[in-house]
């Protein structure tokens, strides 16, 4: 039998974690596996080993492990595959298999699209991409691959910035774009509310020509996303 866990972040505020649950509940009705649970990387409960257990417990022998992460950063490329072979020593009957992340897929590029539509742009104005960042390249890599599809599509001057790891900083970008631009908009590139979303309301607030559009949220294209990633999966 086969069974799902599906593996966030995690957050600490509440609101994120709810989002992300929600958005969840809702990937599970396009879903005809009968044993379906949610899970958190960190900052929360449930864990991957308890979700994993109960699914187990109901009867799953095949369970695919499916993060809602957008980039193969290190929670994808070492601590899931870690928990997974906590699991597979304990559980040796159990085929587990993971899903990609969403990464470059073109329906995430329709997402940022959507958002900064949804601010109504005014001509000649340009666009600050702003990621989480990371020490591993890839991911810096896949959001400037994001930021020239964007680009493409808008017809305005897209910028990517980095607010943890990776250059430019976001701070640093974004006191070099105001200083030429007649306005800015930022798009912040994550999954939903939380402290990071914060931080870059924070700074923007200290422009009088700087918009902030929403962040992904939960969205149909993420959705989209995520049930095509599922039928993609490979085993371990």
């Amino acid at each position: 039998m086969k069974g799902i866990v599906y593996v966030g972040h995690g957050s600490r505020l509440q609101e994120g974690n709810e989002q992300f649950i929600h958005f969840i509940q809702s990937v599970m009705k396009e879903r005809n596996e009968r044993i379906q649970r949610i899970a958190f990387l960190e900052l929360t409960t449930p864990t991957i080993s308890d979700a994993v257990t109960e699914t187990i417990l109901e009867g799953a022998t095949e369970i695919m492990i499916v993060p809602i992460l957008l980039f193969a950063v290190a929670h994808y490329k070492c601590d899931i595959p870690f928990e997974i072979e906590k699991m597979q020593k304990q559980y040796p009957h159990i085929t587990f298999s993971v899903v990609p992340p969403f990464s470059t897929h073109p329906h995430m590029v329709e997402l940022v699209v959507k958002r900064i539509r949804e601010a109504m742009p005014m001509q000649n104005s340009s666009i600050l991409l702003v990621g989480r960042g990371s020490s591993d390249p890839q991911p810096i890599h896949e959001l400037q691959q994001i930021g020239v599809a964007v680009e493409q599509k808008l017809g305005m001057r897209v910028c990517c910035s980095f607010l943890t790891k990776g250059t430019p900083s976001f701070t640093a970008e974004l006191k070099t774009i105001t200083s030429t631009a007649s306005h800015v908009y930022v798009m912040p590139y994550l999954l939903f509310t939380g402290l990071l979303l914060q931080k870059i309301k924070l700074h923007t607030k200290k422009y009088d020509h700087v918009t902030t559009c929403n962040c992904l949220q939960f969205d149909t294209y993420m959705k989209l996303t995520l049930l095509e990633r599922m039928e993609e999966y490979v085993y371990v």
